[in-house]
């Protein structure tokens, strides 16, 4: 009798994004490993995989590895958690979401510390800005104003996002709204309170925690290489606009870094409307979604 194949996700504990599918994982119900990892960079685990991609979350189900959480919340929804609810409207909600997290880098208030803009220079431009001390009034007024929309619309039906039950449109929008508010503390803030967002307060409360088992470096490393393909097979576009033939090196990058900064290499395998695959070397496939992201040919 054949053992599932692992899933493991690659994170660490103050990750947004990383904290995003921790809450899909809890919401649906369902199990998987954690393999800590460092919030700085190098990521030592990662690179023997030979993983370069820079971000954080990147879960492998099997040995089949996705990056960017859009792909990730696909991937789990499709293969571990098919009747979890979603609507028509989740890419507004999803949309809705990562606007939240991208005003929320004005609410740092100051200037990291250097270990913390070197290394996140390169994708997070906005840490590096000279008016990063006085961005935080604004970007306050701005997540109240959102906090509005949340409280007012997103919950007038119900507990929920969706009205009486819990739907993946509860985790594009919860999961930066309960960083916002219990991880940067703004909960703290005067007019952020119970008192002016009952509701925003009382779905937060609500939302699950995931309690996952751990797995060390070594021993994720090992079971991902042993471990068999769970994707579909796969498709492979001649007309996709990319115009790159099956096998060809590429490089994958996402749109809104720094270009060449944090590139990933390996054989394009597969070309699809929602997904490029590339194959390393090791015979892991790399999963990335169309939108946000740059492929082109490694030239030499």
């Amino acid at each position: 009798m054949s053992t599932a194949p692992p899933v493991i996700l690659f994170d660490y504990d103050f990750s947004p994004f990383g904290q995003k599918i921790r809450l899909l994982f809890a919401c649906a119900s369902r199990s998987y490993l954690q393999c800590d990892q460092p919030p700085l960079l190098p990521r030592p685990t990662l690179t023997a995989l030979g993983i370069t991609y820079r971000r954080i979350p990147v879960l492998a189900m099997g040995k089949d590895v996705y990056c960017d959480t859009s792909i990730i919340i696909d991937a789990v929804l499709e293969k571990l958690a098919p009747g979890f609810p979603r609507m028509r409207s989740e890419k507004a909600y999803e949309a809705f979401g990562r606007g939240l997290f991208s005003s929320a880098l004005g609410l740092v208030g100051r200037v990291p510390d250097e270990a913390m803009v070197q290394d996140r220079k390169t994708i997070f431009p906005a840490l590096c800005r000279l008016d990063l001390p006085t961005l935080r009034p604004s970007a306050l007024a701005e997540f109240r104003a959102n906090m509005s929309i949340v409280e007012h619309d997103f919950l007038k039906a119900g507990p929920w996002i969706g009205g009486f039950s819990m739907s993946v449109e509860d985790v594009h929008v919860g999961f930066v709204v309960r960083w916002i508010l219990r991880t940067m503390q703004v909960e703290k803030v005067p007019g952020f309170g119970k008192e002016e967002f009952p509701k925003v307060h009382e779905w937060v409360e609500k939302l699950p925690r995931s309690t996952p088992q751990e797995i060390g470096q070594e021993e994720a490393t090992k079971a991902i290489l042993d471990a068999g393909y769970v994707a579909d097979a796969l498709s492979f576009d001649q007309a996709d606009p990319l115009g790159i033939e099956k096998g060809t090196v590429v490089g994958v990058e996402s749109l809104d870094a720094e270009p060449g900064a944090h590139p990933q290499n390996g054989k394009l395998v597969g070309v699809g409307l929602k997904e490029v695959v590339l194959e390393l070397e090791n015979g892991i496939r790399l999963h990335f979604p169309r939108q946000g992201y740059v492929v082109r040919k490694v030239e030499g």
